[in-house]
């Protein structure tokens, strides 16, 4: 009976030997559980901000495009308000080109009619000097019909040369604008 004690003893001191190291892997096992269940809200957290991050990233991004597409779309529309302006400027010059060069026209012609009068004046003042002796009264008339007439012809002339210039400046002003519409044209298709 005493031998079966000892043994029963032995067992038992035994068991709780076991039975602590159990208890240890169990501490042992809580342990890094704790550890692991740490770590891992850790990542999480981590996690989180970079997706918050990323979030308001993509926000300030998406704002900056709409922005961006806001302003082109406004320079896309004052672009086309100037280019119908230029275009409006455009057949304005040309419509006041067109009246300047019939005046310049009608201006020729005028001088051309002077000119005719000025000849068929000198013609009779020729004739006229012929007949001094007989009609000195004609050809004083005749001298200052004369006179007229180179008085108009220089009027013409300068009628002329200030309509030319005027032609001119429209010319330039002409292609000046049709340059400038070329160039916005250029910056819209670009855009």
């Amino acid at each position: 009976l005493e031998a079966e004690k000892l043994e029963l003893q032995a067992a038992l001191e035994e068991a709780e030997a076991t039975l602590e190291q159990e208890e240890n892997k169990v501490l042992r096992a809580q342990l890094e559980l704790t550890q692991v269940r740490q770590e891992i809200e850790r990542r999480i957290a981590e996690k989180e901000e970079e997706f918050m991050a990323i979030k308001k990233n993509q926000s300030k991004a998406l704002e900056a495009m709409q922005a961006a597409l806001e302003t082109e779309s406004k320079g896309k529309a004052e672009a086309l308000r100037m280019k119908k302006k230029l275009e409006s400027d455009v057949g304005d010059l040309e419509v006041a080109l067109e009246h300047a060069n019939a005046g310049a026209a009608e201006t020729q012609n005028t001088i051309k009619k002077y000119q005719n009068q000025v000849r068929d004046a000198q013609a009779k003042v020729d004739e006229e000097s012929h007949m001094k002796a007989v009609a000195e009264d004609a050809k004083v008339n005749a001298q200052r019909k004369s006179a007229a007439m180179q008085n108009g012809l220089e009027e013409a002339r300068t009628l002329l040369e200030q309509a030319d210039r005027g032609r001119r400046s429209l010319e330039q002003e002409l292609a000046d604008t049709n340059e400038g519409l070329a160039d916005l044209t250029n910056q819209n298709q670009a855009i």
